[in-house]
């Protein structure tokens, strides 16, 4: 099964003052490769390294994203879009939009995150959800 990366895992990964740092460095050479990353992962990536650490790592990172074979961007769809939001609207607990969008390709992918609370719902395979 592919692996999608949350952006814990990618921000642990390339800050080397990030807490998580050497866990997420192992997550991403232990990940068989490709190892996809959703387009919204590359936004929230970017947007979280700009704050943690700086503009420079953000911008290597993108780089990185479009040159690099190990990874392969996932890019949206309208129907992919509606199906996250669905998760979203449905959510009983408190899951971001982009938490959900994870849990949504957890159906398809062996999603890789740090955050408790996504990997909560992921292993409950989003039995958080009401029902439809």
């Amino acid at each position: 099964m592919q692996i999608v990366v949350d952006s814990s895992v990618l921000v642990a990964a390339l800050n080397e003052s990030d807490s998580q740092h050497e866990r997420g460095v192992a997550e991403i050479h232990a990940a068989s490769k490709p190892i996809v990353v959703p387009e919204y992962i590359v936004a929230e990536t970017c947007a979280v390294l700009i704050q943690k650490a700086n503009k420079r790592l953000a911008d290597s990172f993108v780089r990185e994203m479009g040159s690099n074979r190990d990874f392969r961007i996932l890019f949206s769809t309208p129907e992919f879009f509606i199906a996250t939001a669905q998760s979203f609207l449905s959510s009983r607990v408190k899951l971001s939009f982009l938490d959900c969008a994870l849990l949504v390709l957890s159906r398809t992918f062996d999603v890789r995150t740090f955050d408790k609370a996504l990997a909560k719902a992921i292993r409950d395979g989003g039995a958080q959800q009401a029902s439809a």
